[in-house]
């Protein structure tokens, strides 16, 4: 990381429940010429394409000064990786009581692993014996890769008799003895993941149902982590599906009520997730809570901010075939495409969904209501709100010209039939109190997750070298804008936005 990166003040209690959800020993086996195998162990933790847990991740390995690849893969998910023996022994001693899962993990490669795998080429009937050894550590579980070896793969290539092979003994790991709350929200800005979910419901006059949950999973844990979490949750009675089994850890929380309530017990210990959970708790939640979402237009307004929410807790989120789009194009006639009307109160959504679709109002005047001639009055009413009416044509191009790749990182994004999706951000706001302008040099290209950024001030580009600041994502950290030559950025509008939304102190200082 960068010296101007953030640095947490993370626990050791959280930093182990985070790496219990994202850390996960894997091991190399490659065959030689003369039918051997040889195998190389790895601790390899995943931020799942989230920017906030890469930095957190990324300050903890870097303040405890632990060499480390991240590997980036395109196509799936990017990982730390730590391979060195000595600084494996180190982080299981870290973890050494404070940790319920990956401790066990790293102690198989320094004690078990070693002494029967390790440092020497194993011949079939060896290499076979380890991955039984591999995946009873697991509980059975093995990641979907086409190149990993199962145990099949080496019998069908050598012919010896498997009846007599047997497994060395595993260790018990030095597991914490019970649960706190910084443990348990490391475990939550781990594997959380917001996600709206949809089902059709003939109860509802809009034909379907929406809620909000909150899914924390992963497969291949020891049970103790399990008991940990379902602790936690009856201690504090927390309404909560529980799907776990022995090695599985599957918890759910369905709906505003029960979203709420685990907040307001962990809220204080995230990190990872603070930013989304702050925005669910305070901008997505009371939608649900005024019911909001049982009419067309509200259900439609509510799942546009439900879904910037799952896409900040979780990069690589990939919703079914109930999503915006499907709602934009089913109800487009009877459906208002500006931005969903926000409480005075909150902040606004950081999206600019709207960008994506049809304009209905096209040939409409628009007239202003007072909210205060009906608040008093019972009943159902259609109205008309003031709306930016912006350039849809300049947003196509300038999306074309930038192959819908952000300008500040690079990456594009792929709807489900592989066209790409990208956002505009005016750098300048648009509306009261910024009156910025519709124009292009007032527009850059961005993804999703760094337009939430760049709109809460904490990316920054500096006006006079186009160099971006960004105090948590190294990723982007120190990079230069990506301009091209038709498309000239408004240096006063950088100005503007360094002055007046920027809310890093390094920045304004």
């Amino acid at each position: 990381m960068t010296d101007s990166a953030t640095r947490f003040d993370y626990s050791r209690s959280y930093i182990a429940g985070l790496l219990d959800m994202t850390g996960r020993v894997r091991f190399q086996l490659s065959a030689t010429d003369d039918g051997q195998y040889s195998v190389r162990p790895s601790l390899r933790i995943y931020p799942y394409k989230t920017p906030m847990r890469e930095a957190v991740i990324g300050s903890f390995l870097d303040d405890r000064g632990y060499e480390y690849q991240l590997v980036d893969r395109r196509n799936s998910a990017n990982y730390f990786n730590i391979s060195y023996k000595s600084e494996l022994e180190d982080i299981q001693e870290y973890l050494t009581g404070y940790s319920s899962h990956l401790q066990r993990e790293l102690k198989f490669v320094t004690t078990t692993f070693t002494k029967n795998f390790g440092n020497q080429l194993l011949p079939p009937k060896k290499a076979y014996q380890f991955l039984l050894t591999r995946n009873e550590l697991r509980f059975g579980w093995y990641p979907r890769a086409p190149n990993l070896y199962r145990p099949d793969d080496i019998t069908s290539e050598h012919d010896f008799d498997t009846s007599h092979i047997t497994i060395p003994e595993l260790p018990e790991g030095d597991f914490r003895s019970n649960y706190s709350l910084d443990y348990i929200a490391g475990l939550f800005d781990g594997r959380c993941r917001y996600r709206p979910s949809i089902a059709e419901s003939e109860e509802h006059n809009v034909g379907y149902m929406l809620y909000p949950t909150a899914q924390v999973y992963r497969n291949g844990v020891t049970s103790q982590v399990i008991e940990h979490f379902r602790e936690f949750c009856n201690d504090y009675n927390l309404k909560v599906g529980d799907s776990s089994d022995q090695h599985t850890f599957g918890f759910v929380f369905t709906g505003p009520g029960a979203i709420r309530r685990i907040l307001e017990v962990v809220l204080s210990e995230l990190t990872v997730n603070l930013e989304p959970s702050l925005y669910l708790e305070e901008v997505v939640l009371p939608r649900f809570e005024a019911a909001d979402h049982l009419s067309k237009q509200g259900f439609f307004d509510t799942l546009i901010v439900l879904e910037q929410v799952a896409i900040g807790s979780d990069g690589t989120y990939s919703p079914n075939q109930y999503t915006s789009d499907f709602f934009a194009e089913l109800w487009g006639d009877e459906l208002d495409f500006g931005d969903p009307e926000p409480n005075p109160d909150e902040p606004t959504a950081p999206s600019d969904k709207e960008d994506e679709l049809p304009s209905l109002l096209e040939g409409y005047d628009s007239v202003t209501v007072s909210a205060e001639a009906y608040r008093d009055i019972p009943g159902r009413y259609q109205t008309l709100v003031n709306r930016h009416h912006r350039d849809r044509n300049m947003v196509k191009m300038l999306k074309e010209v930038y192959a819908d790749r952000c300008q500040l990182c690079g990456d594009r994004r792929a709807r489900p039939d592989g066209t790409g999706y990208s956002e505009i951000h005016h750098i300048r706001p648009l509306g009261d109190p910024h009156e910025g302008s519709d124009v292009k040099s007032n527009m850059i290209v961005v993804c999703p997750n760094h337009h939430a950024d760049v709109d809460n001030g904490v990316l920054t580009i500096n006006p006079e070298t186009l160099e971006i600041h960004h105090p948590y994502d190294r990723s982007v950290d120190g990079r230069k804008l990506t301009v091209k030559s038709d498309h000239e950025v408004s240096i006063p509008c950088l100005e503007y936005h360094d002055e007046h939304i920027a809310t890093n102190s390094e920045i304004n200082s």
